[in-house]
């Protein structure tokens, strides 16, 4: 079951949006969701932790969805996170918090099918996507969507992922980026490393910002071929 939770404080826009949920699950049975609505981030607040996807609407009274999106990154959560907006000018803030995109209100039932689509696809691809690697304990199996990136580090590969720990392994990085080739997220910014841009935050000067304050540094001489594709891995959905 794919859990998604709907913040909006309009109780017009709450009722269209469950409804294209319902049509969409009918739709789509081989990917069952459930919608939990909420009419305030406060309240949303109070339930986090059980959600695959949240879908948050930008202008609310009390906070924000960009604020509220802050917070939710804030407390650790890695779920995806979809906008609800009138104006496309939210693009940056959704890259600030790695929001997957946005959809505009109205919110047409193409748009949210498309959308919810590509989200749940890939929510289900992460919930059975793993990288085997041998370490010095023995054969792992890591969730791809826990991996934030792959360093390369003197005869070692260093894998970071999500709750901060690290594992080493002495696969190769091709071998590595090999396994992982059929995801495009993740994605070489410097020949070291390895980076899972559903963790980035964006980029500053010459380093890709990840999860957790982490950098990598970005070659000077690729660095607009790498702004390029991070801004096309996460606008793709305007």
């Amino acid at each position: 079951m794919i859990e998604i939770a709907l913040c909006d404080d309009n109780a017009e826009d709450i009722e269209t949006i469950g409804a294209l949920a319902e049509r969409f699950a009918a739709e789509h049975s081989e990917f069952p969701i459930r919608l939990s609505a909420f009419a305030s981030a406060a309240e949303l607040l109070e339930h986090i932790g059980s959600f695959d996807l949240y879908i948050l609407d930008v202008l609310m009274p009390e906070m924000s969805g960009i604020k509220l999106a802050e917070v939710l990154r804030s407390r650790g959560e890695h779920a995806e996170i979809v906008f609800l907006t009138v104006s496309r000018d939210y693009a940056v803030d959704a890259f600030s918090v790695r929001a997957s995109g946005y959809l505009l209100k109205p919110v047409r039932k193409e748009q949210f099918d498309e959308t919810v689509l590509w989200e749940v696809q890939k929510l289900a691809r992460e919930k059975t996507d793993v990288l085997a690697v041998k370490t010095k304990d023995g054969l792992r199996r890591i969730p791809l969507h826990k991996i934030v990136m792959i360093e390369s580090f003197n005869h070692t590969r260093e894998i970071t992922l999500t709750d901060n720990s690290v594992l080493e392994t002495s696969a190769t990085l091709t071998e590595l980026f090999e396994q992982l080739g059929g995801h495009e997220n993740f994605y070489m910014p410097h020949r070291a490393y390895i980076a899972n841009l559903d963790h980035s935050v964006g980029i500053v000067r010459y380093d890709l910002l990840m999860l957790g304050d982490r950098r990598i540094p970005i070659p000077k001489n690729q660095f607009a071929a790498v702004q390029e594709f991070v801004r096309e891995h996460f606008f793709k959905r305007k």
